[in-house]
């Protein structure tokens, strides 16, 4: 099933400047990074009320942008995710630098890295926090989509879905084709409408590719260039890849 349109979302996140001279400027809050519970490797789980051994939870796992970290990534969606509290988060510790997508040997080198730390961090601690090791999601924007896009293909026994947002989705292994589409593995690609030629032609060629596999997906444009998806619009993508029923922005083709 391939899925797509290009939703038109309106509203904004400004900042108000005080209206009456003299107002002393309002001080920003600080950034969190410190959600759920930090464990020994440095990975942090933030799970539902009443998560832990012995139940079956979806879990979504964030990977960070460049120079940013799955934290980072997570904290746009944290107030949605605490609404919905149907999915175990798992935050992955670590960064990445342009350095690491500067050839395409040091790429597969950081791919091959990223996969063996999440699943690593799965094995390790899946089990305590209740996730079903058979819905198993991942996410990520800018370095962390080509992530997100590069796990699936290189282990798609993994994994169940990804949210891909503002990728090239260069990564190949052609190998895999065949048991994402078996499995029914399920991609949502998202990019802002006036993104690169590099990133929009990427994923372009990507929706391509997973039409002619017969690989399940749903694509969004949304406002801007190179930008995260709005919350309401991850949350879809999210219960899509996790195996739900298509969001409402989104319409069969």
């Amino acid at each position: 099933m391939t899925v797509s349109r290009r939703a038109l979302l309106a509203g904004g996140f400004g900042l108000l400047a005080g209206a009456c001279a003299g107002t002393a400027p309002r001080v920003a809050a600080p950034r969190r990074g410190d959600f759920g519970i930090l464990l020994s490797d440095g990975t942090r789980v933030v799970a539902p009320p009443g998560a832990g051994a012995g139940t079956a939870l979806p879990a979504v796992v964030f990977l960070p942008a460049t120079d940013g970290t799955a934290s980072g990534l997570y904290r746009y969606y944290a107030e949605s995710h605490a609404a919905a509290g149907d999915f175990v988060a798992i935050l992955p510790p670590g960064s990445s630098s342009r350095a690491d997508y500067s050839s395409g040997e040091r790429f597969a080198a950081t791919v091959r890295e990223w996969d063996e730390r999440v699943r690593a961090g799965l094995d390790r601690h899946g089990a305590r926090f209740g996730v079903d090791p058979a819905r198993v999601a991942l996410s990520g924007f800018s370095l962390g989509g080509d992530l997100a896009w590069a796990l699936s293909l290189r282990s798609p026994e993994a994994y169940c879905g990804a949210v891909v947002m503002g990728s090239r989705c260069g990564f190949r292994a052609g190998h895999s084709l065949s048991i994402l589409s078996f499995r029914g593995y399920r991609f949502a690609l998202l990019r802002g409408s006036d993104e690169s030629n590099a990133r929009a032609g990427g994923m372009a060629a990507a929706r391509r590719l997973l039409t002619s596999e017969g690989i399940a997906h749903i694509y969004d444009e949304v406002p801007g260039s190179h930008v995260r998806a709005p919350p309401p619009v991850f949350m879809g993508a999210v219960d899509y890849v996790l195996g739900r029923a298509p969001p409402a922005w989104a319409l069969t083709v």
